[in-house]
């Protein structure tokens, strides 16, 4: 019976990826360039904001918006004041930043408003928001709800950073993603007034109705040391550089595969840069990368154990399989910011789309037999839906107790306003 159910879950996901691309809707386009702020994590985390400010049309309509400039102000006193007044009352501060639930639905009213008597706000959704894929999961939606569950998951992800890097609430991981210090230590409740001071300081450059809280969080993400997002960023011009310039020649009808996944496996040991599980899995992947299996070795993980670590998964990896196996740079493609295994899929699926690898050739994840066994288990598409909301693969054949070949899903390229450190 679960087999069946999962079968059916499948058939639908197939359907589902179809239609991003079948529909009339415009979804996600390869050769659409992402714009860029100065904070890659804000980029990632909150690319609505990004866009806004870097659309001159689209910002002018915004700043020039009366109810939203008045919201503004009124948010802007609110700062300065609990600035002035809320000392080490860390509750106090945040009260300032949180998006309540009738905030939010003033500024979706107020979206709704725009892209109605905008003609330029439904070409904004439809050049830029569409097109970048960061809302792919919403693809069949029309404009005016692509725009607000942008705008909805932006402030709940605003709301998560605030609540776990400053309120210290447990985030779904707390060993790996937790907050830094203890929230009631009076050093960090001073860390929270300073954040605010330097905000409300700021006020006075900021001009479109998100900056405050937008900063604030990012503020928050900076003083705990989660950078992850930004780690290792641009991939494409560093890490990945070489293997990208090669994609373009490569004769795709010469190979089963178009990539071999390995995906990670964190140390136990603090001062341990790459987990003996992650060997074995680099040498079935090497073996399989030497028959001619696939032209690229892609491998998944980040800096996830122990907590804080400065080494990536994925980095050490490729490390290891140069100076071990000796195979070549522009045969490996990192992917250093996956957390789970269900991410390892999520985001080498990311790549494959915006790295312009054939995502109609099936790939072939290779991994130790536990590892492999689990991923081609119910319970883990499961937890592929609770977690991500979707299936960032389809599973095809099991070809032995190592290898089971598989598609990824264009939806990879939804971010995730819940998970910061890798959205």
């Amino acid at each position: 019976m679960r087999k069946h159910i999962f079968k059916v879950a499948i058939f639908f996901l197939l359907l589902s990826n179809l239609n991003a691309f079948s529909q009339g809707k415009k979804g996600f386009d390869p050769n659409y360039k992402l714009l860029q702020s100065n904070s890659v994590v804000q980029d990632k985390n909150f690319y609505l904001f990004t866009a806004i400010q870097q659309v001159p049309g689209i910002k002018h309509l915004f700043l020039s918006n009366e109810k939203l400039a008045n919201y503004l102000k009124a948010k802007e006193r609110q700062i300065i004041e609990g600035a002035k007044t809320c000392g080490t009352n860390s509750d106090c501060h945040f009260s300032s930043f949180l998006w309540s639930g009738k905030d939010v639905k003033f500024i979706s009213t107020q979206l709704r408003k725009l892209y109605s008597s905008n003609i330029e706000v439904k070409k904004f959704i439809q050049d830029y928001l569409r097109p970048s894929g960061y809302y792919q999961n919403y693809a069949n939606l029309s404009d005016e709800e692509i725009l607000i569950k942008a705008w909805e998951d932006a402030a709940k992800g605003m709301n998560h950073i605030i609540n776990v890097y400053g309120k210290g609430m447990k985030p779904m991981y707390p060993k790996i993603d937790s907050i830094g210090y203890d929230k009631n230590s009076s050093f960090y409740r001073r860390l929270i007034d300073l954040n605010s001071n330097s905000v409300a300081n700021d006020t006075k450059n900021m001009n479109l109705f998100f900056e405050p809280s937008l900063q604030f969080a990012i503020n928050l993400l900076d003083i705990n040391d989660r950078f992850e997002a930004s780690s290792y960023e641009p991939l494409a011009l560093l890490e990945n550089k070489a293997t990208i310039e090669r994609i373009k020649f490569i004769d795709w009808d010469k190979y089963k595969y178009a990539v071999i996944l390995v995906p990670g496996e964190g140390p136990e040991k603090e001062k341990t840069p790459l987990n003996p599980v992650g060997k074995f899995r680099l040498k079935l992947a090497v073996e399989r990368y030497r028959m001619h299996l696939a032209p690229i070795i892609m491998l998944s993980g980040g800096r996830v154990h122990p907590y804080q670590t400065p080494y990536s998964e994925a980095l050490e990896m490729k490390k290891f399989l140069i100076e071990r196996y000796q195979i070549p740079e522009n045969a490996i493609l990192v992917e250093p910011h996956a957390r789970h295994t269900t991410t390892n899929f999520r985001n080498i699926a990311r790549l494959i789309y915006r790295y312009r690898i054939p995502f109609t050739k099936k790939d072939l994840v290779t991994t130790t037999k536990y590892q492999s066994r689990y991923i081609g288990s119910p319970g883990f598409a499961k937890r592929c839906m609770r977690e991500l909301g979707y299936m960032p693969f389809v599973l095809y054949k099991r070809l032995n107790r190592n290898d089971i070949e598989f598609l990824p899903t264009v939806t990879s390229l939804q971010m995730n306003s819940l998970d910061p450190l890798d959205p």
